[in-house]
């Protein structure tokens, strides 16, 4: 025995049939509408969200245009940039001669009470080289500090052909301290 009528079509009156066509016409009606509508939400958010980022992305080009310009100004003194001054190096057989002389610059630190390169007096503590940067096969601006009293040092530099580095203060400053 089967659980669903056996009534056919036949069966059901006409008017039955235009409700019951009427009833879904209206139902698939609704269920479009409302799909057209959520589809347009849709799409109106997708295309405010594409505005917005293609804003963003226009803001962040420049920014990165920005930063690739100040990095090739920065670059421009710069012993591993600058092909004349690592020409100078090439009767020495060094590795990468910049972090040489910077190491050897801050072992500076470690040596004594009073760093000689520094020509400040300690004050709070003694002065130490805090960042090194080697301009050219000559030139080296360092900073120093104590923790409270900062400064900056224009050194000079050789190489041997051992490889020993001398180095040589040419200009010194000392900032003031703010009271």
């Amino acid at each position: 025995m089967s659980i669903w009528p056996t009534t056919t079509c036949k069966s059901i009156p006409i008017s039955m049939k235009n409700k019951i066509t009427l009833y879904l016409f209206v139902f698939t009606a609704l269920i479009l509408i409302f799909q057209l509508v959520n589809s347009k939400k849709i799409l109106d958010d997708i295309a405010g969200k594409l505005s917005t980022q293609k804003i963003e992305n226009d803001s962040l080009e420049i920014t990165v245009f920005k930063l690739q310009s100040r990095l090739d100004e920065v670059s421009d003194f710069n012993l591993e940039g600058n092909d004349y001054a690592l020409g100078y190096f090439e009767n020495i057989n060094l590795d990468d001669i910049a972090n040489r002389v910077k190491d050897q610059l801050y072992e500076t630190n470690l040596l004594r009470e009073k760093n000689d390169l520094i020509p400040y007096a300690a004050m709070d503590r003694t002065f130490l080289i805090n960042k090194v940067k080697v301009l050219n096969h000559k030139w080296i601006i360092a900073d120093f500090s104590d923790g409270t009293h900062w400064g900056e040092l224009l050194l000079t530099y050789k190489i041997d052909q051992s490889g020993k580095i001398d180095f040589e203060l040419q200009q010194h400053f000392l900032y003031p301290t703010p009271d």
